[in-house]
């Protein structure tokens, strides 16, 4: 009797999902709709000169799920999930405290409401809108909190022009009603040959109610006030300009650079340049890339609390070389190396300059 039950209730499970999962029973939303993600897992190798700790060998794990869907002819949502605490500039969770449980945060969740071809509306909590050639001044994992629009012009075959305004909430105190918030607009020009390609961005960010206050993501790096807050405001301009061409079959090699300029009376510059040369899609097994870049950014060219966190652990006042090589080892798997060597630009004379190395080894699947 008990096998019997068990294969009539297996039968019945069958049928619901296989009528559920008919196309003509799903609504729109499902039916539009695209789930991703990926999981990187991670060695990680930190060792600073000059101090009297050892080498630091850290183990990490990612997971990012997303799901984004068409909900009508012009409105669109999605949400992602993603592994990580509070911090804003890492999704990696750190494997120690005997098998503790990590947290699964919201990661993004935006609308996003497109009247016509050339034109976009995003808000929430959304990804990245702006174009930049690296990350001399974001981290890659910042998700920004506000409103941000798209324009886009295709002015011929070959010329693609795009305007980006945004609106970004910075923090909410519940004591003021000046609460800091970052007003942005980017200018960007992509040309695209037969061989060559080439993009050019530039960004003016303007910022309010920094100065005179303290940020809990900060690096601790910019220059404060004798109350431990923000002595700037760090409104800043900034550039960014790719050029590439394809040399091989599906291999490409690429000029890349960025420079910062805030508002600071000193320190308030900084700059990024590299070269990558590699396959155009990390998709199938034999694709590959290698990078090489430098980067300077000065002590207040830039809010700390927003540069890539594996470099000088996100400071300002930092400089240094980041190598960077990647193997496609099936499609949609790649083993990644990442090596970078860093130091400040000011520092007490009086002792060595500290120069800390970082090695990263990744193996990432994405679907």
């Amino acid at each position: 009797m008990k096998k019997l039950l068990l294969v009539l209730f297996t039968m019945a499970l069958t049928s619901i999902f296989a009528h559920t999962a008919s196309a003509a029973d799903l609504p729109s939303w499902v039916e539009n709709g695209k789930v991703s993600g990926d999981i990187r897992v991670r060695y990680q190798d930190e060792d600073t000169s000059g101090d009297d700790d050892p080498h630091r060998n850290r183990d990490r794990v990612r997971l990012r799920v997303g799901f984004d869907t068409k909900v009508n002819d012009y409105w669109k949502a999605g949400f992602g999930l993603a592994t990580g605490g509070s911090d804003p500039r890492s999704t990696n969770e750190t494997l120690d405290k005997t098998f503790e449980t990590p947290d699964i945060r919201l990661d993004y969740a935006y609308a996003l409401f497109s009247p016509v071809e050339w034109a976009s509306l995003q808000a929430g909590k959304i990804k990245n809108p702006l174009w930049l050639p690296n990350d001399l001044l974001w981290d890659g994992d910042i998700r920004p909190d506000g409103f941000a629009a798209k324009l886009g012009w295709k002015v011929s075959p070959n010329l693609n022009l795009f305007v980006i305004p945004a609106y970004f909430i910075l923090d909410e105190f519940k004591s003021t009603v000046e609460d800091p918030y970052l007003m942005l607009i980017q200018a960007r020009v992509e040309l695209k040959m037969e061989v060559l390609y080439a993009k050019l961005a530039a960004t003016y960010y303007d910022f309010t109610y920094l100065e005179g206050n303290s940020f809990a993501n900060g690096a601790g790096s910019n220059s404060l006030d004798e109350d431990e807050n923000l002595l700037y405001d760090y409104d800043s301009f900034a550039a960014g300009l790719e050029i590439g061409a394809v040399i091989a079959k599906s291999i490409n090699i690429a000029f890349f650079g960025e420079y910062v300029q805030s508002n600071a009376d000193e320190d308030s510059t900084g700059y990024l340049a590299g070269i990558k040369v590699g396959s155009k899609n990390m998709k199938k097994l034999g694709d590959w890339k290698v990078s090489y870049l430098y980067r300077y950014l000065e002590r207040d060219a830039w809010p700390d609390f927003l540069p890539d966190s594996d470099f000088a652990g996100g400071m300002t006042n930092a400089r240094g070389s980041e190598l960077e090589l990647s193997l496609a080892l099936a499609k949609n798997v790649t083993l990644g190396f990442d090596y970078y060597i860093t130091e400040p630009i000011d520092y007490d004379q009086d002792e060595d300059k500290p120069k800390e190395t970082i090695m990263q080894v990744d193996l990432e699947l994405k679907w």
